[in-house]
C-alpha cells in the first residue's frame, strides 16, 4: 500500500535527505542550493512524497511553467525534478507510480506538456517520454572571432535595460516551440548576481531597439561559458561576436548554446569552432485533446483527421481521436471509427513540440499512415516553428 501526497513543512527535511542520498552522496553543503532554489520559486514548486507502510521512500517536485509555442500560442506545462527513491526501495515500481500520479495531477490542472532531465532515457521512454531536441553547444577560440566596426555600438547593460532585454527575449522566443515564459525569478538566474559572483551582460541596439545580448558569470583563462547569447538580427550577432573577440586577452575560448538556425556559420567558419550535439531534456504530452486545443491554426484552415494514439500509462490519451480544425479552433473527440493515422504518444509528443516533423517520423517508421490526405492535414496542423530551449528556465 502506498500513499502519494504533498510534503508538509515538517516533512521537508526527510525529503531533502532522500534527495541528498540519491544525487549528492550525502554531501550536506549541496542542500544549500536546493533549498535556496526551492525558496526562490516557492510559488511555482510543489513537493511530493511517496510513503509505503514503513516510511517516506521517495520524493519529487513539480515546477509550474509556461512555454512559448510559436508566435501566437503559450502553453501551460510542468517540469518534474528531483525524482529520488531510497536505494533499498528501488525496483518496486515507486518511480513509475510517482510519474503516473503526476500525469493525473497535471491533466487535472490543465497542463498539456511535461519535461524532465532523465537519469535514463530508456526508463522514461517506457512511460511515454521521448527526447525533445538536442542541446547544441559552440566552443569558439576567441582569436578567430571577427573584428567588426559595429562592435563599437555594443555596451554594458544596466538594470534599466533589463525590461527591454526581456522584451527582446520574448520576440526571439516566439520563433520557436519550447522557450520558457520567464518570471522575475528566472530572469534573476540569467542577469542577476549571485552571492559569490557578478554577472556581466552586454547588448547591441539597432534600428528596432535591443537586437541582441549575452550574459556570463565566472570562467577561467581557458574558457568562459555564456549564460545566454541571443540575437534577432545578423548585425547584432556580428557586433556581439566582435566583442567576444576582445575577450582573447582573458580567455582562450567561449562556449554557449544556440538553436540550429542561429546563423553562426554564416558569420564565421573556422576549424577552431567546435559544435557539439547531445541529448537534452525529454518530454511528453500530458493530455492529447487539451494539447491540440491549445494550438492556434490559421482561421482559413479546415481539416478533419482520425488519429489513433497509444499511451502506456495515460489511459485518457490511448484512444482513437477525430481531430477537427475549423475557424482557427482545434477540437478532438474520441470516436469508434477506423484510424487514418496510428502513432504512440512518444511520436505525437515529438511532432507536437517540433523535435521531429511528422514526415521525419514517418520516414523512420515511427508512425503508420493509412490515409495520405489525413497525413497531409495533420502535417499542416503540427508543422511550425522549430524546437529549441525547451525546459523550465
Amino acid at each position: 500500500m502506498i500513499d502519494i501526497r504533498k510534503v508538509t513543512d515538517a516533512e521537508n527535511e526527510e525529503a531533502d535527505h532522500i534527495w541528498l542520498e540519491a544525487f549528492q552522496a550525502g554531501t550536506f553543503s549541496q542542500l544549500v542550493p536546493l533549498r535556496e532554489g526551492n525558496a526562490a520559486f516557492r510559488n511555482r514548486i510543489v513537493r511530493f512524497g511517496l510513503w509505503d507502510e514503513t516510511r517516506m521512500q521517495a520524493g519529487f517536485q513539480m515546477f509550474d511553467n509556461q512555454l512559448h509555442y510559436g508566435p501566437e500560442a503559450i502553453i501551460p506545462t510542468a517540469y518534474i525534478s528531483s525524482v529520488a527513491v531510497r536505494p533499498a526501495a528501488r525496483g518496486r515500481g515507486y518511480g513509475s507510480a510517482v510519474l503516473c500520479h503526476m500525469l493525473e495531477r497535471m491533466r487535472d490542472a490543465g497542463q498539456v506538456f511535461v519535461t524532465l532531465t532523465p537519469f535514463s532515457y530508456d526508463y522514461y521512454r517506457r512511460l511515454g517520454w521521448e527526447w525533445m531536441g538536442a542541446s547544441r553547444t559552440y566552443r569558439v577560440a576567441t582569436q578567430v572571432l571577427p573584428t567588426v566596426p559595429a562592435t563599437d555600438s555594443v555596451r554594458a547593460a544596466t538594470q534599466a535595460d533589463f525590461p527591454a532585454i526581456q522584451a527582446m527575449y520574448a520576440r526571439f522566443a516566439k520563433r520557436y516551440r519550447g522557450m520558457a515564459v520567464r518570471d522575475a525569478g528566472e530572469w534573476n538566474l540569467v542577469l542577476g548576481d549571485t552571492k559569490d559572483q557578478s554577472t556581466y551582460s552586454y547588448l547591441y541596439e539597432g534600428d528596432s531597439g535591443i537586437e541582441g545580448y549575452f550574459a556570463f558569470s565566472g570562467g577561467s583563462g581557458q574558457e568562459v561559458s555564456l549564460t545566454e547569447f541571443l540575437t534577432v538580427s545578423p548585425s547584432a550577432q556580428r557586433a556581439l561576436l566582435g566583442l567576444l573577440r576582445r575577450f582573447h586577452m582573458q580567455t582562450k575560448s567561449i562556449t554557449w548554446e544556440a538553436p540550429d538556425d542561429d546563423g553562426l556559420w554564416l558569420q564565421i567558419m573556422d576549424r577552431e569552432i567546435e559544435t557539439t550535439l547531445r541529448p537534452a531534456m525529454i518530454g511528453r504530452v500530458v493530455d492529447v485533446a487539451a494539447a491540440l486545443a491549445a494550438l492556434r491554426p490559421e482561421a482559413g484552415v479546415s481539416e478533419a483527421v482520425i488519429v489513433e494514439i497509444h499511451d502506456p500509462v495515460a489511459t485518457w490519451n490511448a484512444k482513437t481521436w477525430q481531430v477537427t480544425i475549423e475557424g482557427g479552433v482545434v477540437s478532438s473527440q474520441p470516436v469508434s471509427k477506423e484510424p487514418e493515422i496510428r502513432m504512440d504518444i512518444q511520436a505525437f509528443s515529438q511532432a507536437y513540440m517540433g523535435a521531429l516533423t511528422l514526415r521525419s517520423l514517418r520516414n523512420g517508421d515511427r508512425i503508420e499512415v493509412l490515409e495520405e490526405s489525413a497525413f497531409q492535414g495533420l502535417c499542416r496542423l503540427l508543422d511550425g516553428p522549430p524546437n529549441w530551449g525547451i525546459g523550465p528556465y
